[in-house]
């Protein structure tokens, strides 16, 4: 009998999306897409070892995942602590003169600051972070449930409960020539 194999588009097109990041932070850690591929394919051959590993990276991940969500968080509250300031200083500044300068003014201000930029690419770097750690622990839980089929459905070809045999490979010694 042959065995089935699960091929499942959304889940193809999942695992692309991660090969796209190439490297990426997530937080003060580096990451490699190409070290993670693997530990996102299915190997059918052997579910038992995938039944097991799974878990533990939709662990790491989420916890990850929370961890990537927290730096963003802070960096944003960092920003906007930084934003307010900025404004409060053009504010009052401003103060003794007779026009009192308007929030437009004080918005255009701040953002010519040369700290601007820095803060916009630590904001986009820590939501990519954030992003790219969540996309991870969607993939690893969408290869939970691919593994939880692929289970299912060796047991019905098996007619119940099934066993994997691990076929050991046999060494030939070489001949001399």
């Amino acid at each position: 009998m042959e065995r089935t194999e699960i091929r499942v588009q959304a889940f193809t097109d999942l695992i692309d999306v991660v090969a796209k990041f190439e490297t990426f932070r997530v937080a003060d850690r580096l990451y490699s897409a190409e070290l993670l591929l693997p530990q996102l394919t299915i190997r059918t051959k052997d579910i038992l070892t995938e039944a097991a590993t799974c878990p533990a990276h939709v662990l790491y991940w989420g916890l990850e995942a929370a961890r990537a969500k927290r730096h963003f968080e802070g960096v944003e509250a960092a920003y906007r602590s930084w934003r307010d300031r900025a404004w409060l200083n053009f504010k009052t500044s401003a103060a003794g003169e007779t026009k009192a300068p308007t929030d437009a003014w004080c918005e255009k201000m701040y953002r010519t600051l040369p700290e601007y930029g820095d803060w916009q690419r630590r904001r986009v770097d820590a939501q990519e972070g954030s992003d790219c750690a969540q996309a991870v622990l969607e993939a690893f839980r969408a290869k939970v449930q691919l593994i939880k089929t692929q289970e299912q459905l060796l047991r019905d070809e098996a007619g119940g409960p099934y066993y994997v045999v691990e076929e050991r490979p046999v060494n030939v010694p070489r001949q001399p020539q």
